[in-house]
């Protein structure tokens, strides 16, 4: 009989055994598979799903270096050429970089430029992912113990991975470039052109709301524009492209080979300025019966007696110095409509006075008819002397001759 609970009970503990670890299992799948992303629960969740799911990608990493191996095998001569030309061509590319760097910072020393230095940043590696219908992250063994710190910038080799998101004591979760939620100001390297990249859970995010459509090339290479002052400013994000939908997307550099080992840098964060800014100091409203100054360079008065302007600028003093203008304004109408009146009235007594002097002359002067009539008619031209009308008749006889 002891023999029989002994066999038994020796033959229930494997079953215990498989039985918890398929429970551990499927906790840490649970945790990697919900994407918790805010608070403390996230920090909780991401360090055990790094724990669980760095065990879980062992396989998967040695498996996608063992296929990378066996495929550079067999392509080895042609990737072996592809190499020796490509580092021909990247010797002239360096020569030309290092010329432009020099003249760059020739250039930069000489107009007092302010460089955008990258931070060297610590270095970790990607040792889980998780991945649903609208998200895509993965969790890096670099967390609040080694200085992390939520919105740090994730970059590997090829270029921008994402940014940190939840921060735990030795881990990190890193939201990618194709989430759903993911927001980035990029710009062509060329053009210039401003859009944001905007992830739909695939490989080439969406470039939205861009500004100059036309400018944009195929092909371009596309880089953060860190206008929203925590990306940095520079950083390799991808290559625009159309779409088969034809929308203008950008195909990701860091997809270009497995994200492994990977690069975290604190955000620029620009800070604000530290003096603050203080309202300007006003002068007291002038008193009643005080004489105001006008303002050296402002509004000139129009006349010598005007009203000045008050030096101080309050709302009182303005309305006080409108309602003086408004005064003089109206007395100075006021005015010219009395000069007005007395010309009108100077006019009309000259008109009277010349229909007097007429009618006096035409009273002087008979005309006939102007009994019958009984109205006076304008005299005619006075007749010349009898001696004066024909200066060449003799003169009469007994008169001296002259």
């Amino acid at each position: 009989m002891a023999r029989r609970g002994n066999r038994r009970t020796g033959g229930a503990g494997p079953l215990i055994g498989v039985a918890v670890l398929t429970a551990l299992i499927t906790a840490g799948v649970t945790i990697v598979v919900t994407d918790q992303r805010s608070g403390a629960v996230a920090g909780i969740a991401s360090d055990i799903s790094g724990a669980v799911g760095g065990v879980l990608m062992t396989p998967v990493r040695w498996g996608e270096s063992v296929v990378a191996s066996v495929g550079s095998f067999f392509g080895g001569a042609s990737l072996n050429q592809k190499l020796k030309d490509e580092n021909r061509a990247l010797l002239q590319w360096r020569d030309q970089a290092k010329a432009m760097a020099e003249r760059l910072d020739a250039y930069e020393k000489l107009h007092g430029v302010k460089a955008e230095q990258l931070p060297q940043g610590l270095t970790g590696r990607l040792i889980s992912e998780s991945s649903g219908p609208f998200a895509k992250s993965g969790i890096v063994n670099l967390g609040a113990k080694a200085g992390v710190k939520v919105n740090w910038i994730v970059m590997n080799q090829n270029g921008l991975v994402g940014r940190v998101i939840a921060v735990g004591s030795d881990t990190s979760r890193v939201l990618f470039l194709a989430d759903g939620d993911s927001r980035v100001p990029v710009m062509g390297e060329t053009t210039r052109a401003r859009a944001i990249a905007m992830g739909d859970k695939t490989s080439a995010p969406r470039l939205a709301h861009l500004n100059t459509p036309a400018l944009m090339r195929d092909g371009e290479r596309v880089m953060t524009s860190g206008d929203d002052g925590i990306f940095p400013r520079g950083i390799a994000v991808g290559q625009a492209g159309v779409a088969p939908d034809r929308q203008w997307r950008v195909r990701l550099a860091s997809s270009a080979s497995p994200i492994d080992f990977v690069r975290l840098v604190p955000p620029s964060n620009f800070p604000p300025p530290l003096d603050p800014v203080t309202a300007p100091t006003l002068a007291p409203p002038p008193t009643e019966g005080a004489s105001t100054t006008p303002v050296q360079g402002g509004v000139l008065p129009l006349a010598a007696d005007a009203a000045g302007i008050p030096t101080a600028a309050t709302p009182e003093a303005i309305r006080a110095a409108q309602a003086s203008r408004s005064s003089e304004v109206e007395a100075a109408r006021a005015a010219a409509a009395r000069l007005a009146k007395e010309r009108d009235a100077a006019r009309e007594q000259a008109r009277q006075a010349e229909a007097a002097r007429l009618a006096a002359e035409s009273r002087n002067v008979p005309v006939a008819g102007a009994a019958s009539s009984g109205a006076s008619a304008p005299s005619p031209a006075p007749q010349a002397a009898p001696a004066a009308a024909s200066p060449a008749s003799p003169p009469p006889s007994g008169a001296p001759k002259q």
